[in-house]
């Protein structure tokens, strides 16, 4: 278990900083070649292409935890899959002004936004009920 909770550890860490490299990047370069080419697109490729390493972090997750766990393997794929909608809803809330121009489709990624987040709820919370039931109940889940 000990080995379990320090790879968690490591991939949440590796996740931190990547998110903050992330922001750090769009602060200091995306907003200032927004600013000075007048062109919001940079601003949606640069969050298309930061998406993918992201979703390889989140196959990295699901592998790791499928090697200690193999028999909940379901729930490990819907939480990917979970992360892979949220990682589509996160780049549609970002950008869906300047994506969609109809009122339809502003509904609809709303929606679909809304379902996201409904939906990693869901997830989050049977695979903790889950994770710890076959832990034993010892309380040592550590949420990533």
């Amino acid at each position: 278990m000990n080995e379990r909770l320090t790879q968690e550890k490591a991939w949440k860490h590796s996740f931190d900083q990547w998110i903050f490299g992330l922001f750090g990047t769009f602060v200091v370069l995306m907003v200032f070649v927004g600013l000075f080419s007048g062109a919001l697109t940079w601003g949606v490729l640069y969050i298309a292409c930061t998406l993918i390493p992201l979703n390889i972090l989140y196959v990295k997750r699901y592998r790791m935890r499928l090697g200690f766990q193999p028999e909940l393997k379901g729930l490990y794929r819907r939480q990917l899959v979970r992360d892979g909608m949220n990682s589509i809803a996160f780049f549609l809330a970002l950008n869906h002004q300047l994506l969609f121009t109809s009122n339809v489709a502003y509904v609809c990624v709303t929606v679909f936004i809304g379902g996201a987040i409904l939906w990693t709820w869901d997830v989050e919370a049977r695979t903790k009920r889950q994770d710890m039931n076959l832990d034993g109940g010892h309380g040592q889940w550590t949420k990533t």
